[in-house]
């Protein structure tokens, strides 16, 4: 009998482990989603950016979620990820051309993650790319309020 108990016992914690395991791997992969959008995206001309925006904005139309736009860089560069793999856009990133799916990236990772700061930090190591996610809470599009200062001197 005490077999028994400490075998499930044994089952119960492989899988926790397993399910633990699965989660971080895909939130490491909509981290990096997230990091390569951004750096991609900053790469891309205007008519490529809009491209990009108008499809995250129709996917999130389509994915049937009750959300709607973007309140961090997490989630806004979460779905340009998304929308550029779509588009048949590789990542810019130097070695890493290909997208991480991700189905839903409002609930795949939380701002502020920890696993952002690392994949910044192995690009700043290893390519020279200094990228910074800001987690706080978005008013406007990308370089939008830049453009409206440029317009108001």
């Amino acid at each position: 009998m005490v077999g028994y108990i400490v075998a499930a016992v044994v089952v119960v914690v492989l899988l926790l482990l397993m399910r633990t395991f699965v989660k971080s791997k895909r939130q490491y992969g909509a981290a990096a989603n997230v990091v390569f959008a951004k750096y991609t995206y900053g790469k891309l001309n205007k008519d490529e950016q809009q491209k990009v925006h108008d499809r995250a904005l129709e996917m999130i139309l389509e994915s049937g979620v009750s959300k709607r736009g973007f309140d961090n860089e997490v989630e806004r560069y979460g779905w340009y990820a998304v929308a550029m793999d779509r588009l048949g856009m590789p990542s810019k990133v130097p070695d890493n051309p290909a997208w991480h799916k991700v189905d839903n990236p409002y609930e795949a990772l939380p701002a502020g993650s920890f696993l952002i700061n690392g994949v910044t930090k192995f690009l700043k190591k290893h390519y020279n790319i200094d990228i910074t996610i800001d987690p706080v809470l978005l008013d406007e599009e990308p370089d939008e309020e830049e453009e409206k200062e440029k317009q108001r001197d």
